[in-house]
């Protein structure tokens, strides 16, 4: 309920009172590209690394990917374990930095992580 008269005017004659809601927060929200030499790669649940890439920035819509790669935590559940085990070890022999981007800047990666999964663009 978004608190439109008509709304408050319903729940009035309920007995009952609307509460307000929360003001949206507006963000820019800007893909940014890499610094010359770098390797940009954004993910939405995507696989990390590639043989010769040096040099990656790895930037995901999922702030607990971020968090758990920025601390290199070995934290995750026992099925991803292994995989997420190696990837730390692979990208702890190269240059590597990690960073949130909001769902609204990576939509291409959005669209198409649900292309693969047969999904609908507006799922």
């Amino acid at each position: 309920m978004r608190n439109f008269v008509d709304d408050l005017l319903i729940l009035h004659r309920f007995g009952l009172s609307g509460r307000p809601g929360k003001a949206p927060v507006i963000r820019r929200v800007v893909w940014s590209p890499p610094a010359p030499g770098w390797i940009k790669v954004n993910t939405d649940g995507a696989t990390l690394g590639s043989p010769g890439w040096h040099k990656i920035w790895l930037e995901s819509d999922s702030s607990y990917v971020v968090q758990l790669l920025s601390i290199m935590s070995d934290q995750v559940t026992w099925r991803v374990r292994q995989a997420w085990q190696h990837c730390i070890h692979q990208i702890s022999h190269m240059e590597f930095q990690v960073s949130h981007i909001f769902r609204e800047g990576n939509q291409v990666v959005d669209a198409l992580s649900k292309h693969s999964l047969g999904l609908s663009p507006d799922s």
